[in-house]
Parts: structure tokens; sequence; C-alpha cells
């Protein structure tokens, strides 16, 4: 991870997601603002993080304080991923509270993760 001169405080490749408010660029922590799982069951905030982290790892991003932006190649996207992560959090929360996350993604997940239901 580097600073940069324009504007931001460094730039870096997400190396690891800690939780969807703390990810590691390089080998430095970042903690997201405005990030909010309250409300998420267990296996929405499963989901979520085995999401995250096919996504995001090893995305290129310039950091400015406590907000994380992809590197588009030497342009950043305007939308943080503090906002893109929220979005995804107020979906899969909506979805949740109307049973239609554990109807829609749980026989994915349960296939994708190796796991067997219990009978």
């Amino acid at each position: 991870m580097y600073t940069t001169n324009s504007g931001f405080d460094m730039k870096g490749t997400i190396t690891n997601m800690l939780s969807p408010s703390s990810i590691v660029i390089g080998k430095e922590v970042v903690n997201l603002d405005g990030i909010d799982t309250s409300g998420l069951y267990w296996f929405t905030y499963s989901y979520l993080m085995d999401d995250l982290e096919q996504y995001y790892i090893g995305k290129d991003v310039f950091v400015k304080g406590n907000h994380v932006y992809l590197d588009l190649q030497g342009a950043y996207n305007s939308e943080s991923i503090n906002e893109m992560i929220q979005k995804e959090i107020l979906d899969l929360r909506e979805q949740q509270d109307y049973g239609l996350f554990y109807q829609s993604s749980y026989q994915s997940y349960v296939g994708y993760k190796g796991f067997r239901e219990s009978i």
C-alpha cells in the first residue's frame, strides 16, 4: 500500500475482509464508516461475508479517511465501498424479513458451502 498525491490517504489492494466494516488493505486494517449489520441473522451475515470476500478481495482501492473507493485504473468510483456494502446489507435485511432470502438462497448456499441438512 502506498500514499497518493490525489487527495486520497492511500492506495492499495484488499487482501482480507475481517467483517463487513473492517477490511485489510495491504497489511493495514481500515474500519469503514457507516456499516450497520444489526438485525442480520447468522445465516444472512455468513452469506454476506462470503459474498464480500468473493467480490472485494484482490480489488485495488483508494482510501480517504474511513471511506474506500474502487480504483478504476487510475480513476475512482464515486460510490464508496462503504455505501455499496450498506446497500447490500439493507437488501439482505429486507429479504430475510420477508422470508425471501431464506427461500431463494439457502439451497444454493448449502450446496456452495458443502453443508448438509440434518434429518
